[in-house]
């Protein structure tokens, strides 16, 4: 799906509006996958969706200049969490429900799925020991790895910040990971 840009616009003799059906059959379920990891409640995740799908149906129109739908939609969703953290308290009672769905595949070994299970189970772990500002943008550069220039637009930070952000993040993330210090929830 691609909007219209000005220049493509100009150019056609009439610029219709994005279709929205369209834009939600194509992004819908990145924009899911992107409000549960940061709601990390899928019942909040859904109000989002659906909160960020009626924002680009009332922009209709205006929609024609924006360059890049996905970035676009994600930062959408991302404003819409805030203001969702900032209704609630800014984080406060959130649900353990992070859909780790898609991101590896099971190998065909028994063993080696198991160990990668364990393994998945910290690498959450550690994610979840994360303060909000560096799991958000760990999320979005090492799982949805998304280049540093988007990042930067949806997070609104600087590219440095950003880069310090991430390092902190990961330096935090290996450090649990090689000491041992997440709970291995398989463990038990």
């Amino acid at each position: 799906m691609s909007i219209n840009t000005a220049s493509e616009c100009a150019s056609a003799t009439i610029c219709a509006p994005p279709d929205t059906a369209a834009l939600y059959r194509d992004y819908a379920r990145r924009v899911s996958r992107w409000a549960t990891r940061l709601t990390r409640s899928t019942s909040d995740a859904e109000d989002v969706v659906q909160e960020v799908f009626l924002i680009v149906h009332r922009r209709g129109s205006s929609l024609n200049d924006v360059g890049s739908p996905s970035a676009w939609l994600l930062k959408v969703t991302l404003n819409v969490v805030r203001h969702l953290w900032r209704s609630r308290g800014r984080l406060a009672k959130r649900e353990e429900s992070f859909d780790w769905e898609g991101i590896t595949t099971a190998p065909p070994d028994p063993l080696q799925a198991l160990e990668t299970h364990r393994s998945l189970e910290k690498l959450r772990a550690a994610i979840d020991t994360l303060a909000p500002h560096y799991r958000t943008v760990y999320l979005l550069c090492e799982v949805n790895r998304l280049p540093t220039v988007k990042v930067a637009e949806l997070t609104g930070l600087r590219p440095d910040t950003l880069r310090v952000r991430r390092h902190r993040a990961r330096k935090q993330i290996a450090k649990q990971l090689s000491a041992g210090t997440v709970i291995d929830a398989c463990a038990a």
